[in-house]
């Protein structure tokens, strides 16, 4: 038995989202604000057990832009001739989750009481925890007489200008929220999921998303029929943990140890023949302990026997030890690191280690916590009314990485599912498990395939008020699926993430470059020249023209603004295509793979050179391309139009004046120097060219220019480029914070 998906809807900014989950791991990865944590903090408030009443929602979960709607049924209530709206109404704009479970058919008896027809088989079956008002009547009639009372109070008041409690049904619901709300459970109709019909045999779901009303009569006995089928645990981003010198209360590994403890290993609870040895030396040491503590507090009492206590008919008093295991972990020093073999005194206590190492204890643990509690190893107290195991473990993680350096990011998340699992020994006695991770880290997601990331996508078109909205994007078939596949491409970017620092995943827009100059002097243009660009998050891969493409439908379904920085590379097609320097002139054309890939069709430079701007905005908008374009210089006695075949060419015409003064007479700056000697501009344009083919150290040239010049100027076909990028990302900043005043809670 397995999650399926979920969908979530009007949750936040999770206004209608399904998130397939893949079968072991699956992870939450996106830009800041893109909606992981809530998705997990909807999770947690349906489906943990203790919080499926409803009474963990606060008025901030619901979506800002759905509350207009609320009150507009508030003012239809204060009209005489109207009713209450019904369920399905409130279903349309309160928080909702439907959960849908693939189920194999010899499990039927777990889930007999959710099955929505006698003919099911096996195969989905769906649940709908909607929150909704516990007493639409009561609710009714309540805000009808707040408000009637409110605005009666307030003509009495005649003049003053105060407005009573409530001016509208959300500013009624706000204050009363837990007690007017609460969860109701309904089957869904799983024959309203569509399969792809083109590849049957996978079971592949094109849409979990088809709307499908609910109805009285399919509503379930209980708030929550999963309780019993799905054991839901969690650990949260914030884990308590903090350095000596913290004066904050923190939770620390030795209540986490007490804990398991107390539920696996108790000997006072039920004891078995391998507890008698512990009992022995319990037994044994309180006796040692009852000695001492007579003898120090001896003193002490004989001084109240002075006083006349306790006289003949007093109790006396007596000290008896009661030393139990527990113990152990009842104060912050309970975990200690020993710091040698040797010697046991060289050790420190917990909190004198580094946070990243408790930060892995404390998750390696209370994932085996959570494993052992489930199973009821130990001591542990059956917590189901029925005493089964739970066939499905659902786990929650946030944001593992806090504290870890990337090895151990790394090796976290390879582990982690397999210490759920038993190390697959769970799944061999039919219990499945399944771990959901968010995460910003780069080194965390990289490690996992692309069939098991959810992308978290902003959506740049504004929604009412101004609110951006929030896609889920299932990268498994990112490369295609079945025959159609591209498993060559999505076998290299996926090496090529895994072998660099790429944070794609968490980035606002990509800039593709290259080579290593450019991935050197790119970041220094953005900080010198676009302040605005500088200050988001910008992700600067260098990677050949010849492979840019193979990110595109990467990109494409990430929907993030590209910025592709290519070289026009012109070959001379009389020639066999050999590489040449550039002229206006039709038998020259680009060799360039990165452009016909991204969609410049045009193949002859002296066109492309012309080719406007808006021809060089691509995918919607989406993509914008930057190659070499014509510039006029003025040196020494030179003067005209130079064209560049290569960033570094460019880079030299943009900065010429500045390097033919400086003091470096070595390397590409004498070579430089030696050309602007030339009789003519296009002698010169020839040299420059010369420079950088054969053996050119491209990357020191580029270190050469950041030591010796005072400021390096940007190449105008780069300027366009990255002036185009920061106007996109200040429009789709314009629409994302177009409603900037709603609740902050809202914007997760």
């Amino acid at each position: 038995m397995k999650i399926a998906a979920i969908k979530i809807k009007n949750f936040r900014r999770l206004k209608n989202v399904v998130i397939e989950l893949s079968e072991d791991n699956t992870l939450f990865v996106g830009a800041n604000n893109s909606g992981k944590t809530s998705a997990m903090d909807a999770l947690r408030k349906f489906l943990v057990k203790g919080s499926n009443k409803g009474s963990n929602f606060v008025y901030n979960d619901l979506p800002a832009t759905n509350r207009a709607i609320i009150n507009k049924i508030g003012e239809e209530w204060l009209t005489t001739d109207n009713k209450p709206a019904s369920e399905l109404d409130w279903y349309k704009i309160l928080p909702s989750m439907d959960v849908w479970l693939s189920v194999e058919k010899s499990e039927f008896h777990f889930v007999s009481h959710i099955i929505p027809t006698l003919s099911w088989a096996g195969g989905l079956l769906g649940v709908r925890l909607s929150f909704l008002p516990k007493d639409i009547e009561k609710l009714f009639l309540s805000y009808v007489q707040a408000h009637t009372n409110a605005r009666d109070t307030e003509k009495k008041g005649k003049k003053r200008s105060v407005k009573l409690h409530p001016n509208c049904l959300c500013d009624f619901i706000e204050k009363e929220f837990s007690n007017l709300f609460a969860i109701k459970a309904f089957i869904l109709d799983d024959t309203k999921i569509i399969i792809n019909p083109n590849e049957p045999a996978t079971k592949h779901i094109v849409d979990f998303g088809l709307e499908q009303d609910t109805e009285a009569g399919f509503e379930c006995t209980t708030s929550n029929p999963l309780d019993g089928i799905i054991k839901v645990d969690m650990i949260q981003a914030q884990r308590g943990l903090a350095d000596a010198d913290t004066t904050t209360e923190t939770v620390g590994l030795s209540p986490q140890l007490r804990s398991y403890y107390d539920k696996h290993l108790d000997v006072e609870k039920e004891t078995s023949v391998d507890d008698l040895d512990t009992l022995d030396a319990l037994k044994k040491a309180n006796e040692a302990f009852d000695v001492t503590l007579e003898t120090k507090f001896k003193p002490a009492f004989e001084e109240l026997e002075n006083l006349g206590f306790p006289s003949i008919s007093d109790p006396k008093i007596t000290i008896k030890s009661k030393l139990r295991e527990m113990s152990a972990f009842e104060h912050d020093s309970a975990v200690q690191y020993a710091l040698t073999d040797d010697d046991p005194t060289l050790s420190l206590p917990e909190r004198y280690n580094g946070l990243g190492y408790q930060n892995l204890v404390s998750i390696a643990f209370r994932l085996m916590s959570f494993r052992d509690e489930r199973l009821q190893k130990g001591k542990v107290k059956i917590s189901n009314e029925d005493g089964k195991i739970a066939p499905l473990h659902l786990v929650l993680l946030e944001e593992p990485e806090a504290h870890l350096h990337v090895q151990v990011q790394q090796v976290l998340i390879k582990r982690a599912y397999e210490i759920l699992s038993g190390y697959g020994s769970l799944a061999e006695n039919g219990l499945d498990t399944q771990l959901l991770v968010s995460t910003h880290s780069s080194h965390i997601s990289k490690e996992l395939s692309f069939d098991k990331i959810r992308y978290f996508k902003r959506k740049q078109a504004a929604e009412v008020n101004g609110l951006y909205g929030i896609e889920v994007v299932n990268l498994t078939n990112v490369f295609g699926s079945g025959a159609k596949k591209d498993e060559n491409t999505e076998r290299f970017v996926q090496r090529y993430i895994k072998v660099t620092h790429c944070d794609l995943f968490f980035a606002d827009a990509v800039i593709f470059v290259e080579g290593s100059a450019e991935s050197i002097l790119v970041p220094y243009f953005i900080k010198n020249e676009y302040p605005k660009l500088d200050s988001r998050y910008i992700t600067i891969l260098p990677i050949g023209g010849s492979h840019t493409h193979r990110f595109k439908p990467l990109t494409d379904k990430l929907e993030i603004p590209v910025l592709v920085v290519t070289d026009i590379d012109p070959v001379d097609t009389k020639n066999n295509n050999r590489a040449t320097c550039p002229v206006r002139n039709n038998n020259i054309k680009t060799n360039n793979v990165a452009l016909d890939s991204w969609g410049v069709s045009n193949k002859k430079i002296a066109e492309l050179f012309d080719l406007e701007d808006n021809k060089k905005e691509l995918a919607n908008g989406k993509v914008r391309v930057a190659y070499q374009t014509p510039v006029n210089i003025k040196v020494a006695k030179l003067a005209g139009e130079v064209l560049a075949a290569t960033f570094e060419d460019a880079l030299v015409y943009a900065n010429i004046e500045t390097i033919n003064s400086a003091a470096n007479n070595t390397g590409v700056f004498a070579k430089v120097k030696s050309a602007v000697a030339k009789a003519t501009i296009g002698e010169f344009n020839e040299e420059v060219y010369k420079i950088f083919r054969g053996n050119a150290d491209k990357a020191s040239f580029a270190l050469d220019l950041l030591y010796e010049l005072e400021k390096i100027d940007t190449p105008s076909y780069i300027k366009d480029g990255l002036s185009w990028l920061q106007k996109k990302l200040q429009k789709v900043e314009a629409v994302s914070l177009g409603s900037k005043a709603n609740a902050k809670k809202d914007s997760k």
